[in-house]
């Protein structure tokens, strides 16, 4: 085979400076989300098809998926909800509400070409459906943006039943759950106004309808256009009107937890495929991009047939949270842990005498690399930068003193000593010395 061989297209290798990144903001979320008492759970990464056949939005076609050996079909993790709600079933139905989680791992999705796997980080509220719940865990990823400087943040929040009331409000029988989802699916992908009209039309939608669907997705994010047009649609359907109430209240329930830059775009459809009311993105102030985005699944338990439960939840990628961290200069500097010190030998038969006092430092906190190759001092010396260390100690010892030589080299500022161990006590206090940066 000729060249290079590549990862698939969209799966990447994630080298050390990289992983540095990624764990740090995987800890962050998730020891942020601890102070707020979510626990932290890890589903698999092989689920059965039928959990996300009757909940995601995404077809199976468009997800990594296989047979057993029994004819079932598997399906990659493409999305943690489901999986949670299944788990939530399975382990906590019936013990005292909210039930908090936080989950943190891998995401596969074939049809991203450019990240077909990355990792996300979730966090959802089982068991209340006050917009309190809601309320809390966006401030809970307001609480790590802030932490990592970005500039600022701005809340975008819809509700998906002032869509489904509308679309409802002149049939003369009841359209189906499913058939609804259909149609907000269908809207919320079309390109351009005609094409929305046509979609609508295709679902046999009258006029005043599609209307009021289209006076809705000109808003945009105009909030002030948003309320003006729900007034309007208010007075054309009367039963909208609670709703419109419900979606005023939940604006004032985020700013009265300490959210901030809440902004009511009636015109952002996304989740249509399993949300069931509100949904909500966050994003840098002023940025396009979304940091996070989630909403409520009050119905998803129902669709797996296990009983009832509110939930909600937000999720984000870990890797665009990063690559928008660096695009908004956010303060934080990611240092690649270093290994402190390598310890080399001049002498191969030396390893074995000092190898319990290295195992020894290693259990106070010790980061100690032994270079295996004999290689000299100045080749030892670049291997350990390029190893991002801070000491390197070359041990040698003279016949016949028995004692231990160390030229040790601080990288930090070029300085070299020459010392002498008596003793292997005196070599593990030069050794502790050194990870102290003495």
């Amino acid at each position: 085979m000729g060249g290079k061989i590549q990862p698939i297209k969209g799966m990447h290798d994630i080298l050390p400076d990289d992983l540095v990144k990624i764990e740090y903001v995987k800890s962050l979320l998730l020891r942020t989300a601890e102070k707020y008492g979510f626990l932290h759970v890890q589903t698999p990464t092989l689920e059965s098809a039928e959990i996300y056949r009757s909940t995601s939005e995404f077809p199976e076609e468009k997800c990594y998926s296989l047979v057993d050996r029994k004819g079932r079909k598997m399906i990659l993790r493409s999305d943690p909800d489901a999986q949670l709600v299944r788990l939530v079933a399975n382990h906590f139905m019936y013990v005292p509400k909210p039930i908090k989680l936080a989950f943190c791992g891998s995401i596969f999705r074939s049809w991203n070409p450019h990240r077909r796997e990355f990792k996300m980080f979730s966090i959802s509220t089982f068991g209340v459906s006050e917009s309190t719940a809601d309320a809390e865990i966006l401030r809970v990823i307001a609480d790590v943006v802030e932490e990592v400087g970005f500039p600022g943040y701005r809340v975008e929040f819809n509700n998906l039943q002032l869509f489904r009331h509308i679309i409802c409000a002149t049939d003369t029988g009841s359209r189906s759950e499913d058939e609804i989802r259909d149609i907000l699916y269908a809207v919320r992908f079309a390109p351009n106004a005609k094409a929305i009209v046509a979609a609508l039309e295709s679902y046999h939608l009258p006029k005043s309808i599609i209307d009021a669907i289209l006076s809705l997705m000109n808003c945009n994010s105009d909030e002030s256009d948003a309320q003006d047009v729900l007034a309007k649609l208010g007075r054309v359907f009367p039963l909208l009107i609670p709703e419109i109430e419900k979606t005023l209240a939940f604006k004032t329930s985020l700013a009265n937890y300490g959210v901030q830059n809440l902004h009511l775009n009636v015109s952002n459809l996304h989740g249509t495929g399993f949300y069931s009311g509100f949904t909500y993105r966050l994003f840098p102030k002023d940025g396009s991009k979304e940091i996070g985005d989630g909403g409520r699944y009050d119905y998803m338990m129902q669709q797996m047939n296990c009983g009832t439960m509110p939930a909600t939840g937000i999720g984000l990628g870990i890797e665009r949270f990063i690559e928008l961290m660096e695009a908004n200069h956010c303060s934080v500097t990611f240092s690649p842990k270093a290994k402190n010190i390598v310890v080399a030998y001049t002498d191969s038969q030396l390893a074995t005498r000092c190898r319990p006092v290295l195992r020894d430092v290693r259990s106070a906190g010790c980061i100690i690399e032994e270079d295996f190759v004999i290689r000299g001092f100045d080749k030892t010396v670049s291997y350990a930068k390029s190893k991002r260390c801070n000491r390197v100690i070359m041990v040698s010892a003279f016949e016949p003193e028995a004692c231990i030589h160390l030229k040790v080299v601080n990288l930090n500022n070029g300085r070299t000593d020459s010392l002498v161990a008596h003793n292997l006590e005196e070599l593990r206090d030069i050794l502790l010395k050194c990870h102290r940066g003495l």
